[in-house]
């Protein structure tokens, strides 16, 4: 007798399934089953834990990988699986990955479902509708999934039982709502005394200028503990730093599972957050939480979206120099450190001076900058000059002339791509309702497509697709980032003097943060200071501001006097 070799796969799709030891269940099962059949003997297992066989693709699933090299290397006859769905739920590439198999000689079972076949048009079909029919399931219940957490977010519910430990600032009374199995699920309020601690960790962070670190410092110099250890650490800080639900909306689905032991951080704009804010759980402004999760992405270095604009906020605050953070050598690229010198005057008393030094005497010596080590008040009296010069005429901007010469709201380019990526992204769409339809003529045999050929058309499109979704919110954050429309300039004018009234009377770490609003960079060269602002007005400021302000392209460069 023929002996047939067997390949077993078993899936599971969530965490809960591996908790429950769902595998062992399906390889009991697929074990009987090949005890029933003559000839047949398991030669190989696959397993898939916490992989959903809906949203990954079968390019991006390595057990189908290495299944399909198996197949081709003729280690394999027979494919079981406890049902059809666990080779995948996809309708527009699952019937196509069993069909291929089938096409090289493998038998596809199913302990539940017999053995599938594609001998006539109606095996092709009822192929098609098993996957098609998997793909509508799991699609109804992703959303009845996020439509009973979003409901219970908006309630300010937890969506699991039992007791756990509230996040910093909040505590749990009972919900009165129960678990499937249960158990009672636990409701937020909030902590008054721990709530004024978050309140100073946005303002330290936001307004300060403080990094995580130096925040822990902070609590923990002032005898402050925190709740599941004795001191802060970095990690806490950044934890709550993160959190929406100090604005009021509890965020579910912030980390996805790789596999048993490993879950990977998700994407802001990925979290499922209640559309209505829950007024009671709210401990911060949404402003200065924006701000916060605004500076963090600038500074984060391992962020590589194009949309973000680095170094929006000064990397440090701690310096007691001024621009440290912001300024940086012009002759050879690095960042200006802090140094200093103690003297003694003659009445014995140590008086301190402190200088900008160029921090590449830390790594070589070819920096062409003549002097190293520049006096403090030298370089901040030069700068603010010249910021207070900058400020001054943009106050006397005329809004009507600067729109008319195009300064304000000059996107037109970017506006039209836009356009044409919504163009095609149409055409797109158009194409894949054609190519889906077209399927299930393929599988009527009513196709001049092959149904290899279908799903590489429909993976093209879908990839070309996801890759002007990519490109479109690009110019969209672009345009958004260059309009500066008449209301907001006139806004800004009118904030200019209050900006320098609070500036003036602000404590050091507060004007670097304000600084930081309105200057990117300073950069030092042996024979000029250039500032590079935020604002993108220079052609009008070029003709309003004084002399001894010189506009180049974004910067404003000033003559330097030693």
């Amino acid at each position: 007798m023929e002996i047939k070799k067997v390949g077993c796969l078993y899936r599971v799709s969530t965490m809960k399934q591996v908790e429950e030891n769902d595998i062992p269940m399906q390889r009991i099962a697929c074990g009987n089953f090949i005890e029933t059949q003559d000839g047949w003997k398991l030669e190989k297992e696959y397993i898939e834990l916490g992989v959903s066989g809906y949203k990954l693709s079968e390019k991006k699933r390595d057990v189908l990988q290495d299944i399909k090299k198996d197949v081709l290397n003729r280690k394999i006859d027979i494919l079981l699986v406890f049902m059809f769905d666990r080779i995948g739920r996809r309708e527009e590439e699952t019937p196509f990955v069993v069909e291929w198999l089938i096409n090289e000689g493998i038998e596809v079972w199913s302990v539940k479902e017999g053995q599938r076949k594609i001998e006539n048009r109606a095996d092709k079909l009822i192929n098609y509708i098993t996957y098609w029919q998997a793909g509508g399931e799991s699609e109804k219940t992703s959303i009845r999934v996020r439509e009973a957490q979003v409901q219970m977010a908006e309630q300010g519910i937890l969506t699991y039982g039992g007791k756990r430990n509230a996040p910093y600032g909040y505590e749990f009374i009972k919900s009165g709502t129960y678990t499937k199995k249960g158990v009672e699920r636990q409701k937020l309020i909030v902590n008054e005394d721990e709530a004024k601690n978050i309140k100073d960790i946005f303002n330290l962070y936001g307004k300060m200028g403080y990094g995580i670190g130096r925040i822990a410092k902070y609590l923990n110099d002032k005898k402050i503990v925190p709740r599941r250890s004795k001191i802060w650490s970095s990690s806490s800080i950044g934890a709550i730093l993160a959190n929406p639900l100090y604005i009021g909306y509890p965020a579910y689905r912030k980390r996805t599972t790789v596999n048993v032991s490993i879950s990977k951080k998700q994407p802001f704009d990925t979290w499922i957050l209640p559309e209505k804010k829950i007024e009671d759980l709210a401990i911060v402004d949404e402003k200065i939480w924006y701000e916060v999760k605004n500076i963090r992405d600038t500074r984060n270095k391992k962020n590589n979206n194009e949309n973000i604009i680095k170094d929006i906020k000064p990397k440090q605050t701690k310096s007691k120099l001024l621009f440290i953070g912001m300024i940086r050598c012009g002759e050879c690229g690095y960042a200006f450190m802090t140094s200093g010198t103690k003297k003694k005057n003659k009445d014995g008393n140590v008086i301190q001076h402190s200088y900008y030094r160029c921090s590449s005497t830390k790594f070589m010596d070819t920096c062409s900058l003549n002097k190293k080590s520049l006096k403090k008040d030298m370089v901040e009296e030069v700068v603010l000059k010249c910021i207070y010069d900058f400020l001054n005429s943009l106050e006397n901007i005329e809004l009507s002339k600067a729109i008319k010469k195009g300064i304000i709201n000059n996107c037109e380019e970017e506006e039209k791509q836009i356009k044409q990526y919504e163009k095609e992204l149409n055409e797109i769409e158009t194409n894949l309702s054609v190519l889906k339809n077209e399927v299930v003529k393929t599988i009527n045999g009513e196709s001049n497509f092959t149904s290899e050929l279908l799903n590489e058309l429909i993976l093209e499109k879908e990839s070309r697709k996801a890759e002007l979704q990519k490109m479109k919110a690009g110019l969209e954050s672009k345009v958004k980032e260059k309009s500066l429309e008449k209301q907001e300039l006139s806004k800004i004018k009118d904030k200019i003097p209050v900006w320098k009234e609070e500036f003036e009377n602000a404590e050091l770490d507060v004007k670097k943060m304000l600084l930081s609003e309105i200057i990117r960079e300073v950069r030092i060269y042996n024979n000029k200071y250039e500032i590079d602002f935020r604002l993108k007005l220079n052609e009008y400021v070029k003709e309003s501001s004084k002399e001894q302000c010189k506009i180049i392209e974004d910067t404003v460069s000033l003559n330097r006097k030693e």
